[in-house]
């Protein structure tokens, strides 16, 4: 007999904070992509969130 509802297991992994995706994005902007990649790849099945976050922290204003 088939389930009534079929539920897609819960998302597991880290969520990093909005300072962590900071730093990262700021790390990044001086060259040095390797605060990002270990945030990404601790991240679970949020990389793709996480990573998405990350460059959009380190679009930089050019009139700044």
């Amino acid at each position: 007999m088939g389930r009534l509802f079929n539920r897609a297991p819960e998302p597991r992994g880290y969520q990093p904070t909005q300072a962590e995706i900071t730093d990262a994005a700021n790390r990044l902007n001086t060259g040095s992509h390797h605060a990002a990649y270990e945030l990404v790849a601790h991240s679970g099945d949020y990389q793709q969130q996480t990573a998405m976050r990350i460059l959009a922290a380190s679009i930089q204003d050019p009139d700044d």
